[in-house]
Parts: structure tokens; C-alpha cells; sequence
């Protein structure tokens, strides 16, 4: 499936009764998803937390026609087993490149569904175990 018809699908909120966009601030939010195409990088951020960064969904590019311009990139730091930023790197390409539905759960920490059933979280990696707190984060550059 071609990046720009894949689209990628985090949630942070162990009760989906609470999934109601934002977290502590209006840049941290409870879910996410946003084109694959997208993506832009994965680095290591500590021996137990993967972040990706993808381009901004609340900024463009030279928006304000001026050289100083910052333009923030929208990041999601997935919680993983430690020292595995490499095989979960890899498992989330292949994940992408078979997905033949157009939606891939990266990360769904909830637990909890609306009707109050327990559910089991979904992650598209065995090493991937969570979304950090407040850790999906799509700022403004002037907010």
C-alpha cells in the first residue's frame, strides 16, 4: 500500500470514555491519525522510548514568508521494550509496507471500551508497550 493512502492511528487513553482530544494541554492530544506518508523519522529518545515525527499538521512551510519561520514537527513517543528501537523500527516498516486495509494501529493503550468492557490494548509491534504520558503532541509554532 502506497504511504499516502496508509493512514496511522495512536490513542493514549486507557478508557475510551476519556478519548476526548486533548490531554493537559491543546498540544497533547488522546489520538492521532495522520497519513503515513507523513512520517518523516523514528530516533531513539531513552533506552525504553521510540519517538516519530511526522510534518505538522498545524503549520506549513514558509507560512509567514519570513526566514526566521519555525515550523514544528508532530511527534507521537511510543514506550518500548528497552534497547529494542531498531526491531520495533523495523517491525512498524513492515507493518506499513503489508497493510492492505489503508488503517495500521500503531499503538491503542485503551483497555476500556465505552461500554465498559475490558479489551485488550492493540500495538502493531510485540515490543511496543504504550504511548507515554502526554506524548502525542501536535503544537503550532506560535501557540
Amino acid at each position: 500500500m502506497k504511504a499516502e493512502n496508509l493512514m496511522l492511528y495512536f490513542r493514549q487513553v486507557a478508557d475510551e470514555d476519556h478519548d476526548d482530544g486533548t490531554q493537559t494541554a491543546a498540544t497533547n492530544l488522546t489520538s492521532l491519525l495522520i497519513p503515513a506518508s507523513r512520517l518523516r523519522w523514528m530516533n531513539p529518545t531513552s533506552d525504553t522510548a521510540l519517538t516519530l515525527y511526522f510534518d505538522s499538521i498545524k503549520n506549513t512551510e514558509g507560512a509567514d514568508n519570513t526566514a526566521t519561520e519555525v515550523t514544528v514537527a508532530d511527534s507521537v513517543t511510543l514506550t518500548i521494550s528497552s534497547n529494542q528501537h531498531r526491531e520495533v523500527m523495523n517491525h512498524l516498516v513492515q507493518a506499513m509496507n503489508a497493510n492492505s486495509t489503508g488503517l495500521l494501529v500503531v499503538a491503542d493503550d485503551r483497555t476500556t471500551n465505552v461500554a465498559g468492557d475490558t479489551v485488550a490494548a492493540r500495538y502493531s509491534s510485540p515490543l511496543i508497550t504504550g504511548i507515554g504520558d502526554d506524548l502525542i503532541v501536535c503544537a503550532a509554532a506560535h501557540s
